[in-house]
């Protein structure tokens, strides 16, 4: 039988989530207080705040992979 070690992941995951929301949250209040009153876009929703959001968080991520698989390759 295989043992597994998965101690603390899920205050990680708690963790993250929170983070996410409340990223979504600010997402969603920025955008309806700034582009609403002064560009006169249309509002966001908050379901469209958590999307900008994973897609900002997915393009840092591919920018910076490079750099991170830098320094497995130089070792």
């Amino acid at each position: 039988m295989m043992n597994f070690e998965n101690k603390g992941h899920g205050r990680t995951i708690v963790m993250a989530l929170i983070a996410i929301l409340v990223g979504g949250i600010a997402v969603h209040w920025s955008w309806n207080t700034l582009a609403v009153e002064l560009f006169a876009q249309p509002e966001m929703t908050f379901r469209h705040a958590i999307a900008v959001e994973l897609l900002l968080i997915a393009v840092g991520s591919l920018i910076g992979l490079p750099s991170f698989l830098s320094k497995f390759r130089d070792a």
